[in-house]
């Protein structure tokens, strides 16, 4: 009777207590994860992921009527970290059109973050800013100032993370012909390449466009860009080109630059690609038409570290197929079989039937999926507008937004093995449905915890939200079941924390932290003592870990979870209990 006046006590405080529930990964896919959703647009987001799983978000938003900048973490069970609806980052004023820009997540779980804006005139400039796991602005209130020459038009800044811990930053500077801009900055935020920074020009009529850069070895970096005559809508001579970057900002594979692509014929609109091999090297992606035959094939190539090309010259075509188009490749590197895969846009002679290919190119070039690639989606009316690929083991995870008629979108994912054969239950998984005019998909993959996160903008609400969804590699959504390393360095102490969320349903979490190699048990038992689950028994190292616990089996009530951890002799370490509260 005393017992179970207990539990009837626990519900009945459940009754009158508003308990902030935090929310995780949806295991329904109609629903999402929320990133952010006030009042008016946000838009133009971006996504990173940190070594400890956690992912970040930021975004442009006009909730107080002009666009700011702001940002949002969610742990590695999607639960936010910061306040809701994000943290700003900078509210200085901004062009009326928004161009690109980048974030990225560096080796200690901060987020580095550039973008432009117009704060010291009416011209755009880039700026720069570290912001800490704690939502710390570790380079100020106002960033760093990346360049000394506030009256030229810089659009489009990107960020790499290099080898040794700095930060490399690539932009396009000015015109009459555009040049291009690198500056280096230590963690400290001190710029390690002079005031200025370092400025690449053709030194004729050739304008350099389209930045993009990846890291590689021994803190250098390998960047890919533009070039061309003429205007930007009408370009010719276009070439594709690329070098690699010293840590000292020297030019390595030669005096000037690599041409990836010498043939001349791709609109000044078109963005190309370019993606890290994984291994120091890159992967090149575009489409052209160099036949003259007024339909586009997509091409990629592939560097080593010391720049060698591993595909034919001027690239591999993702396709044969003659009768079609075959846009905007996009495209993800394998490392453990040497394979490039990759996605595209394909569409008939006349653009009025469109779908979605995928192939994959073996290690010195050749298409391995036949000819034409594999149909994800046949040609029909319904579009695709935004897509990613990336890899883990021998398997790759395409993510795609597929547009009907009417405005409805919906974000979908395939997975496939290396022989081109679908690995989920139904081959297609879809991860939202949103009936918006507007989708910008961006993915990341988190291999260490098996895990996929897509997030996207939508107009479900009003003029424009970020929403997420996880897919874990079984081709499910939903809170991560299992453990999970956090994070391998010493902690202070061992700890057991209060699981998340409390009260739950059905699944929460509980962190728990070693500060030496033991062997863990954590058992779940009900309120009359009885070991009903064990979560984790083994041996683990020094660190901090996060095990899943799924109570869909069990009743509501209160129940109670111990660790113990015990020495490799057998003697006792640590072990503590806490409380927590299943509510169905």
């Amino acid at each position: 009777m005393k017992l179970s006046s207990v539990v009837k006590k626990s519900l009945l405080l459940l009754s009158f207590v508003s308990f902030n529930l935090l929310s995780q990964w949806s295991s329904n896919p109609a629903v999402n994860t929320v990133v952010a959703d006030p009042v008016g647009e946000q838009s133009v987001q971006k996504l990173a992921l940190c070594p400890d799983g956690s992912t970040y978000y930021s975004w442009f938003d006009n909730r107080g009527g002009s666009y700011a900048v702001y940002l949002q973490k969610l742990d590695v069970n999607g639960v936010p970290q910061f306040a809701a609806n994000g943290i700003l980052v900078s509210s200085n004023p901004q062009n009326s059109s928004l161009v690109d820009w980048d974030m990225i997540a560096d080796n200690n779980n901060n987020c580095i973050l550039t973008f432009t804006d117009i704060r010291s005139g009416g011209t755009i400039n880039p700026f720069a800013y570290m912001i800490s796991s704690a939502g710390v602005q570790m380079w100020g209130p106002n960033g760093i100032t990346l360049s000394d020459s506030i009256n030229s038009f810089q659009p489009n800044p990107k960020v790499v993370q290099t080898s040794d811990g700095n930060y490399v930053f690539f932009w396009r500077m000015g015109s009459g012909p555009q040049k291009l801009a690198l500056q280096k900055i230590n963690a400290a935020g001190v710029k390690q390449w002079g005031a200025s920074p370092i400025i690449w020009t053709s030194g004729t009529a050739e304008n350099y466009d389209w930045p993009a850069m990846v890291p590689s070895d021994n803190g250098s970096v390998i960047v890919m860009f533009s070039g061309y005559t003429g205007s930007f809508i009408s370009p010719a001579n276009y070439r594709i080109y690329s070098q690699k970057v010293s840590s000292t900002g020297a030019r390595v594979w030669n005096a000037t630059q690599d041409t990836v692509y010498s043939l001349g014929r791709v609109s000044g609109f078109y963005t190309p690609r370019l993606f890290s091999d994984g291994n120091n090297g890159a992967v090149y992606c575009w489409h052209d038409d160099r036949n003259s035959v007024n339909l586009t094939t997509g091409y990629v190539q592939r560097k080593n570290s010391a720049g060698a090309i591993q595909f034919p010259v001027n690239g591999t075509a993702v396709s044969g197929n003659a009768s079609n188009n075959h846009f905007a490749p996009v495209a993800a590197y394998m490392p453990a079989t040497g394979e490039t895969f990759v996605a595209w846009q394909e569409a008939n002679g006349g653009q009025t039937q469109v779908g979605f290919y995928a192939q994959k190119i073996n290690s010195s070039g050749t298409r391995q999926w036949g000819t034409d690639g594999i149909a994800i989606q046949s040609l029909g009316t319904d579009q695709v507008v935004a897509y990613t690929v990336m890899t883990k083991d021998t398997s790759a995870i395409i993510c795609f937004n597929q547009s009907a008629a009417g405005g409805n979108n919906i974000i979908k994912a395939v997975k496939m093995g290396t022989s081109g054969a679908y690995l989920w239950a139904g081959n297609i998984v879809t991860a939202g449905s949103i009936t918006s005019s507007k989708i910008r998909l961006n993915s990341v993959i988190d291999p260490a915890n098996s895990n996929s996160i897509l997030c996207w903008q939508d107009k479900r609400n009003d003029g424009g939200g970020i929403y997420s969804q996880n897919i874990k590699f079984d081709g499910t959504f939903g809170p991560l079941v299992g453990i999970t390393n956090i994070s391998s360095s010493m902690p202070e102490r061992f700890e057991l924390e209060q699981n998340y969320p409390n009260p739950f349903n059905p699944v929460t979490n509980i962190r728990y932290s070693i500060i030496q190699n033991a062997i863990i048990n954590i058992a779940v038992y009900d309120i009359l003592g009885n070991r009903i689950s064990e979560i984790v028994n083994g041996p683990q190292k020094s660190g901090t870990y996060e095990a899943g616990f799924d109570a869909s089996s069990l009743a509501s009530g209160v129940y109670f979870y111990r660790i113990i951890a015990v020495s490799s002799d057998g003697s006792s370490i640590f072990s503590d209990t806490k409380r927590m509260i299943l509510v169905k």
